[in-house]
């Protein structure tokens, strides 16, 4: 096939190293771009929050990732316009520009903080949607709804840009929080300006958010995205975890678009040739390994669930930032506050809780007790991390009721009952539950739990076998994915303070094994 179709960029006589992707060549228009301090910001912010702890070459971030996403969307381009797919006009630069910004509204910590942001969010953001659920609606009720944001400009600019999510409530999202900042963080804008109308910058910020309805999304938002590409090679690589290698010149070589795939059925057009699925397989299995062992390890998994009742307990003391907070920056064009929030604004108000700098109040209807959030910055601040008690890992049929021996010490009746023998707080029998489609692993997983939200359609690869014949991977006899899409990893885990209160809750467990067994007789 012939290259002509292929959009022609001129490139900058600079280029840039990346360890995972060697030179990368931009434009003038994207150097200004990652000149900017908002840009910059993503140095601040690390990839895999506090994954380091664990493994100490995880210090990669944010502004590496999207160098590196910006350069695999742009080989997905061309291999797509190489067939004469994705011809639009400015398609190459679009999708250039989208995947290079994606991660600009991006929270410190990864997605440790958002997910904490988020939930408070949902109970606060005023919305006329009733279609939640019974448990977010108690939370709603029991909130202090900010109405104030009804006359936000930057929050209605978030209802409006984004209406498919807006069920969802997940206004905090960071791919969501990306659009106000294209539109109002004076610096970026008036650069995009000079290459893209305001119509042009609102489908970037459509296509980063995943509600675009063009194949332009689906590069960055799809089973088979550059996204997921870049983050499971950085990441393996940082880790020095060799599970996340797979081969993506065979995939991008053989992607293709068919536009008239069934929407319904949570079909994308992107699909990839017989030749490359294999590599599709391998890239699938790897991401699963690599989540599996690294990701959802014990470690990481104790500090995360820290970090995450941290920023709990100081969000509802007013203590760090709120999606209303951060809404209120962006109306009042306070860029310096924006640009502050990253890692290390979390790391010094840690330290400032420790030296007595910040005191924790305590709080009627408090989620999270003084004396307990003051000991959880203690111990992420010196690395001392929690003990785990207890895990059980099963991979079972999608659908299939959970086994006792996965659940036995995570259901409420269960831990209240080991609560009152042990002696331990409540607050220190710490439970984690992971459950997700082996196939569609993501990075924000671990610390959703019970809040997950449903993510958009999550897209069934299909494999194309010539003549217009298609086929879902997980269909496809000769795939492994054929039996490993129908099943679940779940991960459930109980975690504790230290060794003393390890032991108590294992004796109060052997005593409820017994009781139950001797009930049982």
């Amino acid at each position: 096939m012939s290259k002509a179709k292929v959009q022609e960029l001129k490139f900058s006589d600079r280029r840039v190293f990346d360890n995972i992707h060697g030179f990368i060549r931009l434009t003038d228009f994207e150097w200004e771009i990652i000149d900017t301090p908002i840009f910059q910001r993503l140095r601040n912010i690390r990839q895999l929050g506090l994954l380091d702890y664990v493994f100490p070459g995880a210090l990669h971030n944010r502004f590496n990732h999207s160098l590196g996403v910006m350069y695999i969307a742009d080989r997905m381009v061309v291999s797509l316009q190489e067939k004469g797919k994705l011809d639009g006009k400015k398609a190459r630069e679009i999708v250039r520009t989208a995947a290079l910004l994606h991660d600009i509204g991006h929270y410190p910590w990864s997605h440790i903080i958002e997910s904490v942001v988020k939930k408070d969010a949902k109970r606060k953001v005023p919305t006329p949607i009733d279609q939640i659920n019974l448990e977010l609606a108690t939370a709603r009720r029991s909130a202090i709804i900010d109405e104030s944001l009804n006359e936000s400009p930057s929050h209605r600019l978030n209802v409006s840009l984004y209406e498919q999510r807006n069920p969802t409530l997940d206004f905090a999202h960071h791919e969501r929080m990306a659009g106000i900042i294209l539109f109002n963080n004076t610096k970026l804008h008036e650069i995009l300006l000079k290459k893209f109308k305001e119509n042009e910058i609102k489908k970037i910020a459509q296509i980063i958010a995943g509600v675009y309805p063009g194949p332009e999304k689906l590069i960055i938002h799809s089973e088979l995205d550059a996204d997921r590409f870049d983050y499971l090679l950085r990441d393996s690589n940082q880790t020095g975890v060799k599970y996340g290698i797979f081969d993506i010149d065979q995939i991008i070589r053989h992607i293709d678009f068919f536009p008239d795939l069934d929407q319904r059925e949570g079909l994308s057009g992107l699909v990839v040739d017989k030749k490359g699925q294999k590599a599709v397989e391998h890239y699938l299995l790897s991401r699963y390994f690599l989540y599996s062992t690294v990701i959802y390890q014990k470690t990481t998994t104790g500090f995360h669930k820290m970090a995450e009742r941290i920023y709990t307990g100081l969000l509802e003391r007013g203590e760090v930032k709120s999606y209303s907070d951060l809404i209120k920056m962006f109306d009042t064009k306070k860029e310096s506050d924006y640009l502050s929030y990253d890692d290390s604004y979390i790391f010094e108000k840690l330290k400032s809780i420790d030296d007595g700098k910040i005191l924790i109040r305590a709080l009627r209807n408090q989620e999270v007790r003084p004396a307990f959030l003051k000991e959880l910055v203690r111990k992420v601040l010196y690395r001392d991390p929690l003990k785990r008690v207890w895990e059980e890992q099963a991979l079972l049929k999608k659908g299939d009721s959970k086994p006792h021996n996965l659940l036995k010490y995570v259901d409420q009746t269960t831990i209240d009952s080991i609560i009152a023998k042990s002696g331990v707080p409540k607050e220190w029998y710490i439970t984690s539950k992971l459950s997700n489609p082996i196939t569609s692993l993501s990075p924000s997983i671990l610390i959703k739990d019970d809040t997950i939200d449903d993510e958009f359609i999550e897209y069934k690869i299909r494999i194309h076998k010539g003549k217009g014949s298609l086929v879902a991977l997980a269909h496809e006899d000769s795939s492994l994915l054929k039996y490993l899409e129908k099943s679940e990893l779940h991960i459930y885990g109980v975690y504790t303070k230290d060794d003393v209160y390890q032991k108590q809750i294992l004796k109060a467990m052997k005593q409820y094994e017994k009781k139950n067994a001797t009930t049982d007789q």
